[in-house]
């Protein structure tokens, strides 16, 4: 789709989520070579599935789909601080405190809300190192601090939620000139050599 001029729809098959995740990260590296691309590349294994797969057409789609990754297990899956089980990541603080609201509901946690508007990052940094939480919700460039930092960690997560829902000016996170080479290096340096540890169970999906 040709953001910037009519709606964006998530592609419903996760070959297509891929597909599309591919084709703007290419973008966002013009320089790199296809063997490179390819070592980058998004597949369907990396894609998250749910046990239940909720509505798109719902309402509490956001809220369904992310409860899916809630669990009560022990062992690895301990709680942990500045450790989700969720993560979703949003093109601007506006959504990301709209979709804070939408999981209060879901957990009895604190919600994480990762971005740079009116909040100093230390302040974040000392929520996430003192306190439990299931969900983090926060824009690329915050999250791609905390998460090189140190502050906000992998080991408990199972879901990263890709948001691509369109501001006002019908654009999205994956081709915004301010958000998409940050969302693009959270997958490249730090998710993507993550995933690679058999300790580590997260999968990504475009919602």
């Amino acid at each position: 789709p040709k953001l910037g001029t009519k709606e964006f729809t998530v592609p419903a098959s996760l070959a297509d989520q891929c597909a599309l995740w591919n084709k703007y990260m290419h973008k966002t590296y013009p320089a790199l070579t296809q063997l490179e691309l390819t070592d980058i590349q998004l597949t369907p294994s990396h894609m998250y599935v749910p046990s239940t797969e909720p509505s798109r057409d719902s309402t509490s789609y956001v809220h369904d789909l992310v409860q899916t990754a809630m669990s009560t297990g022990k062992g690895k899956n301990k709680v942990m601080h500045g450790a989700p089980q969720a993560l979703i990541i949003c093109s601007s603080a506006l959504r990301v405190v709209e979709l804070v609201k939408l999981l209060r509901v879901v957990t009895k946690r604190p919600v994480a809300k990762l971005f740079s508007r009116h909040i100093k990052i230390d302040s974040q940094k000392k929520m996430l190192e003192e306190g439990a939480v299931d969900f983090a919700v926060g824009t690329p460039n915050r999250v791609l601090r905390l998460l090189r930092d140190g502050d906000l960690k992998v080991n408990r997560l199972k879901l990263v939620a890709i948001d691509c829902w369109q501001d006002e000016k019908m654009r999205v996170v994956v081709d915004m000139d301010d958000t998409r080479s940050d969302l693009f290096a959270i997958w490249r340096d730090v998710l993507l050599p993550a995933s690679k540890n058999p300790d580590y169970n997260f999968k990504l999906r475009l919602m």
